[in-house]
């Protein structure tokens, strides 16, 4: 459902779209921490089955003891190296294993209590630990992974019950300043914010805490307060320290326009990571002053500056690489010295050695620009961690190499680029979303110490992600008209890099030309998006009557949604969803569709699973119970088993599909 126009209004928000500020002072907004009651109620549900997958610090235990004293069917899962099922109510699984989510739901599914729909997640509190002591990779397979790996799973037992999760953790947020900070926490923060986007009926809440080697009653007793609570939709962020609750919203920070680009001095030297990339060639033209020193980095090789001339003269090349050489040319030609490097920013030795040739040209390194990144993409329930490693690399490891390297560099600034849609938890990209919710993390606890600063971009118009993220053709055109409308230009945004570097000092800025208050609105609205609904009466087994039957009724409503999201003119029963030009964010406006029109409760899970109008309208409203005489239903139970067990070998082919297809 969008939202009404009076609250479009309210939020800033014109004909459905988020207004753009033409005043570029209102661009900029800092998160900020503001005290919050506790909820007035004090007990949880206890008529639910809770699952709650505890820490080695005890909190957890103390909830689920907590929990089991009022009633509550409770089952604990620890985070292990290997599966076990104590009988008990207890179990162990190792938490990036999608296997051994798997075997527990399955359990859980089989037993008295069924599939749990609330889930505290404790596996982020930890020891603390010193920053440069800290391991990122267990952050990640406690935090992300295993978050990753639960909701897919979980997803595979749909029954239509909302789900309800908080995401416990410690040392991820800078509250009141004086926290130990893990960062690479930050990236559960990507599946707590877009598990909602994506997932009907499901919503989460992160809740930071503040605790020592054992829990403090009170501590519990608030947490549990928090349990009593249930996680609104959107992107709820909420912190414990001491007495108090705190939750995360964003404030106006009104910046007067830089009158120059700090640092483009001639003494001062530049690196950008990521810098052949559009964003990065287009800030080297920005810094590019009469003899300005620039160090680009790039994972990609390009010929020797020696060449660069005769090359272009030759006209051998590929598009892309003539344009770069091309721009980098012109930048030598106007007096900038360049220093073009093929260096993976994840590599610590390549990079070391990037620094160490800057220090031996130019005597040193003062502003570092972290442009490098990839693009992520596809739902929490088919993701391959695999992938999704490689979309969070270059951002945590990468900021992390450079870190090191430059740890005797006197800095004037390190500038991590990052992205609103982290803030937003933008639907279909929870590793890009993981990534950048790290860079923030950094930025609030190296700030404290030195001057890093995360830039949370929004859509730029002509550079970037934004523009160089392939989409399907059916909404291609959408997405064009919408960054022409609320995107930076170049010029823009990078004006508005100046602005930050020359005025603010907090470590966390976030720019969007489009309101951004309107910007969470329409993203909460988005929730299940669905087509407008035609006459049911006009519709053979349409939603005025009930659920439609299998059969031509239900596969003519699916048919139309199909047609309305895809803008194809025409969709055969057996056509493939992907054939059609559909994607990850379409198939969730398609089920939230299809569930309005025809009353059903269909999951993306039922439709990754076959595809097609056909095989959706038999998921929609599948066989009725045998009557009295008529037999079990042992064959229908029997043919569901079987569609959920070669249900991750059907994602895995369409993943491998639309991978070759470039989506």
């Amino acid at each position: 459902d969008k939202v009404e126009p009076a609250a479009q209004q309210e939020h800033g928000a014109e004909d459905g779209v988020p207004r753009r500020h033409e005043n570029t002072a209102d661009w900029f907004h800092v998160p900020s921490w503001q005290r919050a009651p506790l909820p007035l109620r004090t007990a949880p549900d206890h008529s639910r089955h809770w699952m709650v997958l505890t820490d080695g610090l005890g909190v957890g235990g103390a909830l689920a003891r907590r929990l089991r004293e009022g009633g509550a069917r409770v089952t604990e899962v620890a985070a292990s190296d290997a599966w076990t099922d104590d009988g008990d109510g207890r179990f162990t699984v190792d938490p990036a294993s999608g296997a051994d989510h798997d075997r527990l739901l399955a359990a859980l599914a089989d037993g008295p209590d069924g599939v749990p729909t609330r889930i505290v997640h404790c596996w982020s509190v930890t020891a603390p630990v010193r920053a440069d002591r800290s391991d990122p990779d267990t952050a990640l397979r406690l935090g992300f992974e295993s978050l990753v790996r639960l909701t897919t799973s979980l997803s595979r037992h749909a029954d239509g019950e909302p789900r309800r999760f908080w995401v416990l953790s410690n040392g991820l947020h800078c509250v009141t300043g004086d926290e130990v900070l893990d960062p690479a926490k930050a990236t559960l923060l990507g599946p707590c914010r877009v598990m909602s986007r994506e997932l009907p009926d499901t919503a989460c809440r992160s809740v930071d805490i503040d605790c020592g080697p054992a829990p403090d009653p009170r501590l519990v007793d608030r947490l549990a307060a928090e349990l009593a609570s249930e996680p609104a939709p959107g992107t709820e962020t909420v912190a414990h320290r001491g007495p108090h609750r705190w939750v995360q919203h964003f404030l106006p920070h009104p910046l007067p326009p830089a009158r120059t680009v700090p640092g483009a001095r001639r003494d001062r030297v530049h690196l950008i990571t990521g810098g052949t990339g559009g964003l990065g060639l287009a800030l080297a033209e920005h810094l590019a002053s009469d003899g300005a020193r620039i160090v680009l980095t790039s994972r990609t090789g390009l010929p020797p500056a020696e060449e660069w001339g005769a090359w272009l003269d030759a006209g051998t090349g590929d598009r892309r690489t003539t344009e770069i050489v091309h721009r980098l040319k012109r930048l030598r030609d106007r007096g900038a010295q360049l220093l073009v490097v093929r260096a993976d920013v994840t590599d610590r030795d390549a990079m070391r050695a990037v620094v160490d040739e800057a220090v031996r040209r130019w005597g040193g390194v003062h502003t570092v620009f972290h442009a490098a990144g990839l693009a992520g993409g596809g739902l929490i329930q088919l993701k391959d961690l695999r992938e999704a490693a490689e979309v969070l690399r270059p951002k945590v490891r990468g900021t992390l190499v450079l870190e090191e390297v430059l740890a005797d560099q006197d800095l004037d600034h390190l500038v991590l680029f990052g992205s609103n849609g982290a803030n937003i938890g933008s639907a279909g990209q929870v590793d890009y979303c993981a990534a950048n919710c790290f860079l923030d993390a950094f930025a609030q606890d190296r700030g404290r110490r030195s001057r890093v600063v995360a830039v949370d971009w929004g859509a730029w118009k002509d550079v970037g992600m934004s523009v160089t993220t392939a989409l399907p053709s059916s909404v291609e055109h959408s997405r064009r008209l919408r960054v022409e409308r609320l995107g930076m230009s170049a010029l823009e945004g990078l004006r508005a890099l100046d602005t930050v570097l020359a005025h603010s000092g907090e470590p966390q800025v976030v720019v969007s030309p489009a309101d951004l208050s309107a910007l969470f609105a329409e993203a909460l609205a988005a929730r299940p998006a669905t087509v407008p609904a035609r006459d049911p009466a006009a519709v053979p087994g349409g939603a005025a009557a009930g659920p439609a039957a299998p059969g031509p009724g239900a596969e003519a409503v699916i048919r139309e949604v199909w047609q309305d999201l895809l803008g194809v003119e025409r969709v055969g029963a057996q056509d493939s969803f992907f054939d059609l030009g559909g994607d990850s964010l379409i198939a969730i406006q398609l089920v939230g569709a299809v569930n309005a029109r025809l009353g059903s409760r269909v999951t993306l899970g039922d439709l990754y699973e076959g595809l097609t109008v056909a095989h959706l309208a038999g998921v929609a409203a599948p066989p009725e119970p045998a009557r009295d005489g008529d037999g079990p239903q042992d064959g229908a139970d029997d043919a569901l088993r079987e569609r959920r067990e070669n249900a991750q070998k059907r994602r895995r082919h369409q993943q491998r599909r639309r991978k070759a297809r470039g989506q």
